[in-house]
């Protein structure tokens, strides 16, 4: 198997995504494993944390960019006219595009009117909103400190505001699932009518306490049968609402797709700022400092970059296995010729041997010029793309 030199990489010729993690939470959700700050941020905490991201900003490398996203944590937490400023410095520092996609994430109740007004004033064009379920219920079992009720008021003052791209996400198959209770997730995605849904199938994992939960035997969680019947029943009704599924988990209104995550599937490059953010650029990948103590501190006593924690040279073989682990998300797959141009690599050459049960399962398809996974490949998407390990 040989591995290309390539001496045009993607992040020559393309513009990079910025994100930027804003750590700030109420509570922890029972199934959340991100690193987060729990408690609701004072103006000092905003404010130091506000200086350490700058500071990180200023001293990157300037790279044009075209899109920047807010993740969490609770972005919304962070108060506007900080964000706005965080804005500003990208369009200073990294010459971001005019129409660049520039995203925030929020929660139903933080947001008023008002709020969403100053977050389109600043510069923010869409809004993702973990609505995570439309089941007062089982919002209150994931620890979630929003109604039903509050994700129809969020997005309809988001619309007041101006926001003509609204991203909900719904997490399929917590437990007790039932095709009664996810029905009314369902209705409730068709009445607020998003132009983009990430839909998460969960995952019981990691330092979690969901996870801790099911490790004493204290969860019904559902069969692998009834959540891919109700993952298939979605996707069906999310196609007939004008949203199709483009990745994995990702469904949209055509010309709605998420710019800025597609660039993690498409194997360019981006530069993450604040606690536990990562960074891909060129062969190398680093990641900062995961508490939000840690990260200030480091930045504030010796300098912004203080804030890596750690970093790693991509070898060209690891390279493309990402590659292929990232581009077989998408619903078009990996087109065969183009990425053995990248890569120096013939996929089915040098894969198929691993590659032959899932064709024989029904898994995995050769479409033209292109390898994908089939829509009952999807859903042990894991499993299927072991094969490139």
């Amino acid at each position: 198997m040989s591995f290309a030199t390539k001496t045009s990489l993607p992040e020559e010729r393309e513009s990079v995504g910025l994100y930027v993690h804003i750590p700030f939470c109420e509570a922890k959700c029972t199934y959340c494993h991100f690193a987060i700050d729990p408690r609701r941020p004072d103006d000092a905490r905003q404010d130091r944390y506000l200086r350490a991201l700058m500071a990180e900003m200023e001293a990157a490398p300037a790279s044009p960019a075209d899109t920047l996203y807010f993740g969490g944590g609770t972005p919304s937490l962070f108060a506007a006219p900080r964000l706005a400023r965080l804005v500003d410095l990208a369009r200073a520092r990294f010459s971001l595009s005019k129409d660049a996609e520039v995203t925030v994430e929020a929660n139903p109740a933080d947001l008023d009117a008002a709020g969403y007004r100053e977050l389109r004033q600043a510069g923010v064009t869409r809004i993702s909103l973990g609505v995570q379920s439309f089941d007062d219920g089982v919002l209150a079992e994931m620890g979630r400190r929003h109604s039903a009720a509050d994700a129809m008021r969020a997005v309809e003052s988001a619309r007041a505001a101006g926001f003509d791209n609204v991203s909900i996400d719904l997490i399929l198959g917590w437990p007790g699932e039932e095709a009664a209770r996810w029905t009314r997730s369902l209705q409730g995605a068709a009445a607020i009518a998003p132009e983009h849904l990430s839909l998460y199938v969960l995952e019981v994992e990691g330092r979690t306490l969901l996870a801790h939960r099911a490790r004493a035997g204290g969860l019904n969680l559902p069969e692998d049968d009834l959540v891919a019947e109700l993952f298939g029943r979605t996707r069906e009704e999310l196609s007939a609402l004008g949203l199709e599924r483009y990745e994995i988990s990702s469904f949209a209104r055509p010309g709605f797709e998420s710019r800025h995550n597609s660039k993690y599937w498409a194997d360019t490059c981006f530069l993450g700022f604040g606690m536990s953010a990562h960074s891909y650029r060129g062969s190398r990948r680093w990641w900062n400092l995961e508490t939000y103590g840690a990260y200030c501190r480091a930045v504030e006593e010796r300098g912004p970059s203080a804030a890596v924690a750690g970093d790693r040279l991509v070898t060209p073989r690891e390279r493309a296995q990402e590659a292929l682990f990232t581009g077989m998300r998408r619903r078009e797959g990996v087109d065969l010729e183009a990425f053995r141009t990248a890569h120096g690599v013939d996929v089915l050459g040098d894969y198929g041997r691993e590659l032959e049960r899932s064709f024989a399962a029904g898994l995995l398809e050769r479409c033209g010029a292109r390898l994908r996974l089939t829509e009952r490949g999807v859903l042990v998407s894991n499993e299927v793309l072991q094969a490139f390990v």
